[in-house]
């Protein structure tokens, strides 16, 4: 896959950054996060300040979230699809135990009240090194899951300039369905254009045979 950038088609600009550390880019639970999952992550990241050394309980309201549902007055939806994430561990990169996002997680009458899990703070808190850094306005505007995991996978090795994974582990990064080839690519191509109209990011892509059989991309 190679990229580029290119200016950020949106109606709303923010100017906040999302920054976490590489080793949280594409964690998943055993159960996939939804779009509106991924999307609240990313933005109450977003919202840390550069100078925090601790996490503390924060409120937001979610008609400041700013992403756009067909479920956005519906609150009865929102809390169960944001407290179903505190049913969602994922395992803690280089320790091996698990987590879940955060260890204080409340929505009622259109408020979160949230703190990340503190077991978090080296990925989150404080980062000199090793960080994926994008514009939050990237995500909003994506429209599915996928495509926020490819975003995210793609601005973290943006500076390769040429990705290359077989096509078995990039299938588990996406926690995509065993699509045939065929199949795979005329999703991947849907993936792309959305992303291509709603991000910094313009990329290709290609499978690579070995012997008769496409073994990577």
């Amino acid at each position: 896959m190679k990229d580029t950038t290119k200016k950020i088609p949106t109606k709303k600009k923010n100017s906040i950054n999302v920054v976490k550390h590489n080793s949280l880019i594409n964690i998943k639970s055993d159960e996939a996060f939804t779009v509106s999952q991924k999307k609240l992550v990313c933005h109450l990241i977003a919202n840390i300040k550069p100078k925090e050394v601790d996490f503390s309980i924060k409120e937001v309201a979610l008609k400041d979230l700013g992403f756009i549902d067909d479920n956005m007055q519906n609150y009865t939806w929102f809390r169960k699809e944001f407290l179903q994430l505190l049913k969602m561990p994922f395992i803690i990169p280089n320790d091996g135990g698990w987590t879940n996002w955060f260890s204080y997680l409340k929505y009622e009458k259109g408020i979160i009240k949230y703190s990340f899990d503190p077991r978090l703070k080296p990925f989150l808190l404080e980062l000199k090194g090793n960080f994926t850094m994008y514009n939050l306005d990237n995500v909003l505007n994506l429209k599915t899951n996928y495509a926020i995991t490819l975003f995210e996978l793609l601005m973290k090795n943006i500076g390769i300039g040429k990705l290359k994974m077989e096509i078995e582990e990039f299938m588990k990064i996406m926690n995509l369905p065993n699509y045939p080839n065929g199949e795979l690519k005329r999703y991947l191509t849907r993936i792309q254009k959305e992303i291509i109209e709603n991000t910094i990011i313009n990329f290709s892509f290609e499978f690579v045979k070995q012997g008769a059989k496409a073994k990577y991309i």
